[in-house]
């Protein structure tokens, strides 16, 4: 009994300490991070993987293999606090009632509650181990483009059905779930080994083989899929609402979904629709941002790479410390290794040993007899390459010439944009305010039309800023003296940045994900 009381004591200590304040379903995972939470899942093991309801001594007993023994007193308290938490639930077994203590809590049978079982499958095959990074699985990618491709003739099909509509939007989000899961633990474990530079040869090598296969290969077919897809999503548009509409009708929980009683699946509201088309978004991404992550990876991967190949050889300082240091670690002759290399030797003088013969076995260098230096020697010492070092050079004439070249470049950049921002548009540019707008022309190429407004796409480069208006007609140039730049369909409107510019004809929605740019000689 006595032993009995520290334990009560430490049990109650802990429960003081540990308070869960959530009432809703939350409660059911207290016990993942409660002290004493190596026990409380041992025994919510033992009551999840059981078929049939367990006693706190029978619980006691299973306990055994997955670690140190358990009382059945301390099962029992343990039990009690699960049932508190909603994870675990108790009673009495009435077949078994044969007298009064038969119904007391010790005798009760347990088992775990719906929401403990869920929670603790989830620790087991997430938390529990380190989670193994897989493949990213390009089928699934195929699948999504395949499907939304089947999605706009199945849309104008006359009679509609929808019962195949439903099955491709299934198919499309389904894939998107594995593909994103996949696509985000690659991303997770490479920015891992990117952010370490203290890597060895082994994650060195993991390194570099994630940043051949996926540069190569699965970034590659990654950006050409999701432009794919991208293109089609932005031709059903239109389309999303119907699409949601559809996937709900098609559901065998529709009328619980409408009430509002559960919630439809992916592809169920426009919104998921509107999220994987940013997703497949060509320039921000889930694929962009992964080949963007690949790029940067580059840098940390050639820095290792570099240490690892210097500190390789026994020529560098850091491999001989690291070589004196093993020496010294060894039990038997460390310590005569350690003074051999850094002990106080006899001294000795240039031409061998000292005159002296009355010296000690041993003695210290500061001690030992004087030797003269010759002033030679002394005046090379010096000034040579073991003396002090030299002056730094004087490098101001050179510095103010490089500054007064940054300051002509500057300023003839200024008088550039201002003839750009000048000229009106089809008339002949100077060949620098050319090379100028065509930076700013090409960045607007590059970047996709605003959110807001779908006539438009602007970008700004060195200062300069370029909104290209979509007309539908007639051509747009930028005119230099021995080139041309044209346009079909499109007119670039140069100004500065910030500014909001007119449209100098009536426009019409971009289509196109990029503009038809096409460069000429001189006329």
């Amino acid at each position: 009994m006595q032993d009995a009381l520290p334990e009560e004591s430490s049990f109650n200590d802990e429960d003081r300490r540990f308070d869960v304040g959530v009432t809703d379903s939350r409660r059911a995972m207290a016990y993942l991070v409660a002290p004493g939470s190596d026990e409380y899942i041992r025994i919510m093991t033992v009551l999840e993987s059981s078929v049939t309801d367990l006693t706190p001594a029978e619980i006691s007993v299973a306990v055994l293999a997955s670690g140190p023994p358990m009382s059945e007193k301390q099962v029992q308290v343990r039990l009690d606090k699960l049932k508190s938490w909603t994870a675990a639930t108790g009673r009495s077994d009435p077949s078994r009632i044969r007298r009064h203590s038969d119904i007391l809590s010790r005798n009760w049978r347990w088992t775990a509650t719906p929401a403990g079982r869920q929670v603790h499958r989830f620790y087991t095959t997430v938390l529990a181990s380190t989670p193994t990074m897989r493949e990213i699985p390009l089928s699934s990618l195929g699948r999504i483009v395949e499907s939304l491709e089947s999605l706009g003739p199945a849309l104008v099909l006359e009679p509609r059905d929808d019962r195949p509509i439903a099955e491709l939007v299934g198919r499309v989000f389904t894939s998107h779930d594995d593909l994103d899961a996949a696509l985000v633990g690659a991303e997770d474990a490479l920015a891992g080994l990117a952010d370490r530079f203290d890597l060895d040869r082994d994650a060195t090598a993991e390194l570099k083989g994630l940043l051949v296969d996926y540069a190569t290969q699965v970034a590659g077919e990654l950006e050409q899929g999701a432009a794919l897809a991208y293109k089609v999503l932005s031709k059903l548009r239109p389309f999303f609402g119907e699409l949601a509409m559809v996937s709900v009708s098609g559901s065998q929980a529709r009328a619980l979904i409408e009430r509002g009683a559960l919630a439809a699946s992916k592809g169920g509201q426009v919104g998921d629709w509107e999220g994987l088309a940013s997703w497949c978004d060509p320039q921000t991404g889930r694929s962009s941002r992964f080949a963007l992550r690949l790029v940067r990876a580059l840098p940390g991967m050639h820095a290792n790479l570099r240490r690892l190949h210097s500190s390789a050889g026994y020529a560098t300082g850091r491999s001989r410390a690291l070589m004196l240091a093993r020496a010294c670690a060894d039990p038997k002759h460390g310590t005569a290794i350690f003074l051999a290399a850094v002990g106080d030797h006899k001294w000795r003088k240039f031409s061998g040993e000292a005159d002296d013969e009355d010296l000690p076995g041993n003695p210290p260098w500061r001690a030992g007899p004087t030797v003269a230096v010759p002033d030679l020697l002394r005046t090379t010492g010096k000034t040579g390459a073991r003396g002090r070092p030299p002056a730094a050079r004087d490098d101001s004439e050179a510095r103010a010439a490089l500054q007064a070249k940054r300051a002509q470049r500057l300023q003839e950049h200024r008088e550039a944009l201002r003839e750009v921002l000048a000229t009106p548009h089809g008339q002949m540019l100077s060949p620098r305010a050319a090379r100028a707008a065509l930076n700013a022309l090409m960045a607007a190429v590059r970047t996709g039309v605003q959110a807001g407004r779908r006539d438009r796409r602007s970008a700004t480069h060195e200062g300069l800023s370029c909104t290209l208006f979509h007309t539908g007609a007639g051509t747009g140039a930028v005119i230099a003296p021995t080139w041309r730049v044209l346009l079909p369909g499109r007119v670039p409107v140069f100004h500065r940045p910030g500014q909001r510019p007119a449209a100098p004809v009536e426009t019409r929605p971009d289509p196109a994900a990029r503009p038809t740019v096409a460069m000429k000689g001189a006329a």
